[in-house]
């Protein structure tokens, strides 16, 4: 176990690689001619994490993280300064993406803050709150689009992601809560968006949605985590991929793998 001013280190060289390296919350659009590798939610398994890592991130050209590094798990902070380490190791081949459980208002009930108060005290779980503040909500990689949750009302072209607040902490902005919260549902036709059963301000988005964002961003398709699968789960045709890498579920973890020609393979970790 690192101690408090190890731990300290990484958090504050990571706040600054995403201050530095990012002037919003939208990442922007990144073309790869190599091998990319999507990871979806691990919640503390940093057994995943560590395998992702050592027998497929070593070898790709761009690692993209989709959220929800904490809450849940057995090793949340371990699992958090792993991923952390590598985008300070690296920054331009790891992507760290914000998820919703980067956030007070979960933490508050699902573990993390209760694992910060254990192993470091109560008093330094302020540090992750601002950290996860600059996390960025989204980024276009070879044409798609790439979030943890999906869809927002009011959102019609990536780039007004860049507009979003930041930081912000909960996050407040409409906008950028559903990006974090909001779920793809096959046959929803009318309306576009339905609340949603996971609370508040949160919505369900259908498939004529998802197509004319994609039409108007010129994009194929999009790439999220949030929704436990076994793994994967395709909708919409294959216009919508889920990403689920933790076993918290007692499911299997999930890396999806964009090869070089554009086709994916999906590999169970």
């Amino acid at each position: 176990m690192m101690n408090l001013e190890e731990v300290k280190n990484i958090v504050n060289n990571a706040l600054e690689v995403l201050k530095s390296k990012f002037d919003s919350p939208f990442v922007g659009e990144i073309k790869v001619d190599g091998t990319v590798i999507f990871v979806g939610d691990t919640h503390g398994a940093i057994d995943v994490s560590s395998k992702v890592i050592s027998d497929f991130a070593e070898k790709a050209d761009l690692v993209v993280f989709l959220g929800d590094y904490v809450d849940r798990g057995e090793d949340q902070l371990g699992n958090l300064l792993l991923i952390l380490r590598k985008m300070i190791e690296n920054p331009n081949k790891y992507i760290i993406l914000r998820g919703n459980h980067e956030s007070p208002i979960a933490n508050e009930y699902y573990g993390f803050k209760k694992e910060i108060a254990e192993k470091l005290g109560e008093e330094n779980y302020s540090m992750f709150v601002d950290l996860f503040s600059y996390m960025p909500y989204a980024v276009v990689v070879n044409d798609y689009f790439c979030v943890h949750g999906g869809l927002a009302i009011g959102l019609e072209k990536v780039e007004e992601i860049r507009k979003l607040p930041r930081p912000d902490v909960n996050p407040d902005d409409p906008l950028a809560f559903q990006l974090l919260w909001n779920d793809p549902r096959e046959g929803l036709e009318d309306p576009d968006f339905l609340p949603s059963t996971r609370g508040e301000g949160i919505y369900f988005f259908g498939e004529r949605i998802v197509n004319n964002f994609l039409e108007s961003n010129s994009l194929k398709g999009i790439i999220r985590g949030h929704e436990v699968a076994d793994g994967f789960r395709i909708d919409m045709n294959g216009k919508v991929i889920t990403v689920f890498s933790s076993r918290y579920h007692n499911m299997r973890a999930g890396v999806l793998v964009m090869k070089k020609d554009g086709s994916f393979d999906y590999i169970y970790v």
